[in-house]
């Protein structure tokens, strides 16, 4: 047992170095509060179906619903097939519009090509009914 003296010989007491317990105690019943208010809580939840394949709806969201059309410098691309010339290339853009009428024309142009073709193609897209076609450009680096 520690029995502490009534006097220290510097004139202090002892007792003045006794920890005091007083806010460990003040901080353990604020924790026994809160522990007491938490456990009554009641949890909400969802009720969710999860589909059960996933692959194949992110293959449809992911399907690309354009046609790239490339203007090269002599000859001409659609979705990467290559066409040598102006009259192939309107059949091939009539063939795929007629199969996938609802995709958008994405253009693509080759800077060394003359802005004429750029607007021959553009007019061509105008008479078979495209209104809009989404030109692709590169951000020129300074």
């Amino acid at each position: 047992m520690i029995t502490l003296q009534s006097e220290d010989s510097n004139g202090g007491t002892m007792r003045d170095l006794a920890p005091d317990l007083t806010p460990m105690l003040d901080i353990l019943f604020i924790l026994l509060v809160f522990f007491l208010l938490t456990v009554g809580t009641t949890l909400r939840a969802l009720d969710l179906q999860l589909p059960s394949a996933v692959e194949k709806e992110l293959e449809q969201l992911n399907e690309p619903r354009h046609f790239m059309l490339e203007i090269r410098k002599g000859s001409y691309a659609l979705d990467g097939e290559e066409i040598a010339d102006f009259e192939n290339l309107k059949a091939a853009i009539a063939n795929a519009l007629t199969e996938r009428p609802d995709y958008e024309v994405v253009v693509a142009g080759d800077r060394r090509v003359a802005i004429e073709e750029l607007l021959k193609v553009l007019t061509y897209l105008q008479s078979q009914g495209i209104e809009a076609a989404n030109i692709l450009m590169q951000k020129e680096t300074d």
